[in-house]
């Protein structure tokens, strides 16, 4: 079976070549994800970082970024692979919303890379990986949770059982890009739950492809606390920096 499904992948990378997420090119062998011109631009986070969300912070000593200084969290720590500047933001919106689904593979990986290049996988050590879950409707609009998907991989990478079934959104938010944190709290509230035989499981690892001011984090672990959860941690595949940047042509960046 093994045999047949090597075969059968082969096949398909011969009809559909696979190609690099952010430029499209068509990989050469030995490259994965994305082409080596792509790869040396990719914004990983990278040097001082808050010691809560991961999110970077201007010198090392500096143990937490402002967020982190003026909000309580719900979450214990996070870890995210790479800033989510103009690069990122078009991989994430494609895989999201133009069903780049094949971009998913190279995401899991880099989540691991950046989760074992920190330590933090294997002081964690989390039982149990949970996916940041999608409301039916929404899914079923779009045809995939892409989280689930990334959680997937890295279930897969690291041999940790991944459970998208355990927590449930059930209310439809609005769109929570143009709101604030509070905004972003109050549209949240009773937006998920857990489901009524949740396992007595002490430590888990919540999988997102963005955080931004960690207020989906936040109320998932907020709900995960009430079920007994002692450990809740998260890695992300983007983080804002929070923080003004200069844009260039090569590299746009956002607040």
């Amino acid at each position: 079976m093994e045999k047949k499904n090597f075969c059968f992948t082969k096949l398909l990378d011969l009809i559909y070549p696979p190609r690099c997420f952010n430029c499209d090119v068509i990989l050469k062998k030995g490259e994965f994800g994305c082409c080596k011109k792509c790869y040396e631009k990719l914004p990983w986070v990278s040097g001082a970082v808050c010691m809560k969300c991961g999110r970077p912070v201007a010198k090392k000593e500096q143990e937490y970024c402002p967020d982190c200084q003026k909000q309580r969290h719900y979450f214990d720590e996070g870890v995210a692979a790479f800033i989510y500047t103009g690069m990122m933001r078009r991989a994430v919106s494609r895989m999201k919303f133009s069903n780049r689904r094949d971009s998913v593979d190279f995401f899991g990986y880099a989540m691991v890379r950046a989760l074992e290049r920190t330590g933090q996988l294997e002081k964690w050590k989390p039982e149990l990986i949970l996916p940041v879950p999608m409301h039916p409707r929404k899914k079923r609009r779009r045809g995939y949770n892409q989280a689930e998907l990334i959680a997937e991989q890295i279930g897969l990478l690291t041999g940790i059982p991944v459970n998208e079934k355990l927590i449930r959104c059930v209310k439809q938010t609005t769109s929570q890009k143009q709101l604030s944190r509070r905004e972003r709290l109050k549209n949240l509230k009773g937006a998920f739950e857990t489901v009524d035989d949740f396992p007595p499981v002490k430590s888990v690892l919540l999988v997102d492809d963005v955080y931004t001011t960690g207020s989906t984090v936040d109320e998932i672990s907020r709900v995960l606390r009430e079920a007994g959860v002692r450990r809740i941690f998260f890695t992300a595949l983007c983080i804002g920096n929070r923080k003004k940047a200069v844009s260039t042509a090569e590299k746009l960046c956002y607040t």
